[in-house]
């Protein structure tokens, strides 16, 4: 009896074993195909001579930014994602690594930058500079409690929640495989957008609805205290930015708006506020030796016409590529001596804008307008 007793026992403790070296098997292995398939880039660039698939910005930024190898990188919002990074590399003999955050304001962007600049000597920075970018708190918010803290550390010991999940096994890893053998959001249309999307004036128009212009409108002044702050606080992050690395050179793009995001702003009074926000930038930046200002939000042909659009600020892939061949042929470059002149004419297709052109998509508007209603 004893003795059967005693194999039963070696026999569970066998199974045991077995079992243990089973699920220590599977969770090794598990570990071992995230680590080699490493859809976040979090400890190597892309291997076995497959290109980069970057269709996931959140999660693949920080270590995107940490192993791959470029020498330039193109910062900016949602926005700024449809330009062509190797259109870039081909114009400036450069490597260029897009650099995203949706709705990143200064900050932001900055903790980016830091990280980019401490890996890498870098030769260019291309920011795509966006208005409300420059009124937003100035305060670093990536790495807060809603960010998974191992995708901002380069250590493997806090990656449990990466190595070991299914999502990343079963659904994001596969849809990588697929992505690059398509070859969609690869090079330079990683985290690339545009397809499926709508750009048309009547996808625009959803996006805002004009009932006519109020006659109570509370005009904002240029420059109101909380603004103000805000702004002076942001351009003393793009300031030291600047000032610390002069062997950069530095290259914004303040992106063309939709006459959509104009009018709102005349309808809301804002108008004086959002031109003195970029006015007052370019100013600061123009600064610096190092800095290279393009301006497209007078480009008229592009903002008039809200086909070039889906909503109030997003345009097509098209708007972007044209920005990108008119920065390389020097057209639309803001300087200190055509600054006056570019605000100028700024002023006058606003005021076309909001006494004509918005009424070609809202004709009933117009009808208020004259009314006085």
């Amino acid at each position: 009896m004893v003795n059967k007793m005693d194999k039963q026992n070696k026999d569970k403790a066998m199974w045991l074993k077995r079992l243990a070296g089973t699920i220590a098997a599977m969770f090794f292995l598990t570990a071992m195909t995230v680590w080699i398939m490493d859809p976040f880039y979090q400890y190597h660039g892309p291997i076995l001579g497959k290109a980069a698939v970057l269709n996931d910005r959140d999660n693949q930024m920080p270590g995107s930014i940490r192993n791959f190898t470029y020498d330039s990188i193109l910062v900016g919002s949602s926005v700024a994602e449809n330009f062509d990074s190797e259109y870039l590399d081909n114009a400036y003999q450069c490597k260029t690594l897009k650099v995203i955050r949706a709705s990143g304001s200064v900050a932001d962007l900055l903790y980016y930058v830091n990280i980019a600049q401490e890996r890498h000597e870098l030769k260019n920075i291309f920011w795509c500079l966006d208005e409300f970018a420059l009124t937003a708190p100035a305060e670093e918010k990536l790495d807060g409690d809603d960010t998974p803290r191992y995708l901002h550390t380069a250590s493997i010991l806090d990656d449990i929640p990466y190595l070991f999940n299914k999502e990343i096994l079963f659904e994001t890893i596969p849809t990588q495989l697929y992505l690059s053998r398509q070859g969609v959001n690869v090079g330079g249309d990683a985290y690339n957008w545009a397809d499926g999307k709508n750009f048309s004036a009547a996808q625009a128009m959803l996006a805002y609805d004009r009932s006519g212009i109020p006659s109570d409108t509370i005009i904002v002044p240029r420059g109101c205290q909380e603004v103000e702050k805000q702004l002076e606080d942001n351009l003393a992050l793009l300031d030291e930015q600047i000032t610390s690395h002069p062997e950069i050179t530095y290259r914004f793009i303040v992106p063309p708006y939709s006459m959509l995001w104009w009018d709102c702003a005349y309808v809301n009074g804002e108008l004086e506020q959002r031109v003195y926000v970029t006015e007052k930038a370019s100013e600061r930046l123009l600064e610096h030796e190092n800095v290279e200002i393009y301006y497209f939000q007078a480009l008229r042909e592009v903002v008039v016409d809200l086909d070039n659009y889906m909503d109030m600020i997003h345009y097509s892939p098209e708007i972007n590529q044209l920005m990108l061949e008119k920065m390389t042929t020097g057209e639309n470059r803001l300087t200190a001596d055509n600054k006056e002149a570019f605000f100028s004419g700024l002023w006058e297709l606003i005021e076309d804008i909001t006494s004509s052109e918005i009424f070609r998509y809202y004709p009933d508007a117009a009808v208020l307008k004259v009314s006085g209603g």
